[in-house]
């Protein structure tokens, strides 16, 4: 399965090889048959989503196109002669690149207190908080210190009386 991103070039690789295993190269790309179905299951054959293939050396070929949804997609390629039952492969796309996934989940556990530092503390006349910091860390061994800190936020709790009327939590 093919992990990708929506409005991103996606790329399926395949061989072509003969009965007798051996590999086929110098395939017009027009040899091909290809459908692309979308996450819906409906064939997806507009010009943003329009497969395209080419070959890579030596027998190798590459199909490339550019998903405009997110979801799972299906594609297929067919040759007649080498492969008229077709190569297939699914494609899972998403709204965001793991990069981005992984710094939000980063941040996530940060704030349900993983490696969670709260310090700058102020208090009003009845001990309770009015503001602080809190900072999140990449690793337990740099809690409480400068050193790897993912993010840093500010939190400002309002009072009426001894009753909290709100809390924030704001990233710097």
């Amino acid at each position: 399965m093919i992990f990708t991103r929506i409005s991103e070039i996606t790329y399926e690789d395949f061989s072509v090889t003969d009965s007798s295993d051996n590999l086929v190269s110098g395939l017009d790309s027009t040899s091909f048959t290809t459908h692309l179905f979308d996450a819906d299951g409906n064939e997806a054959n507009d010009a943003t989503t329009f497969v395209n293939i080419t070959e890579l050396g030596y027998g190798h070929y590459r199909c490339s196109f550019i998903p405009n949804r997110i979801g799972m997609w299906y594609l297929i390629v067919y040759h007649q002669i080498y492969f008229p039952w077709g190569k297939s492969g699914s494609i899972q796309v998403f709204a965001n690149d793991f990069d981005s996934i992984t710094t939000m989940i980063t941040r996530i556990l940060g704030l349900v207190q993983e490696d969670f530092y709260l310090d700058n503390t102020i208090y009003d006349g009845n001990n309770n908080m009015l503001s602080g910091r809190i900072r999140i860390y990449s690793d337990s061994s740099s809690v409480g210190t400068s050193n790897n800190v993912i993010d840093t936020y500010n939190i400002t709790a309002v009072y009426s009386g001894k009753q909290m009327t709100s809390y924030s939590v704001v990233k710097q």
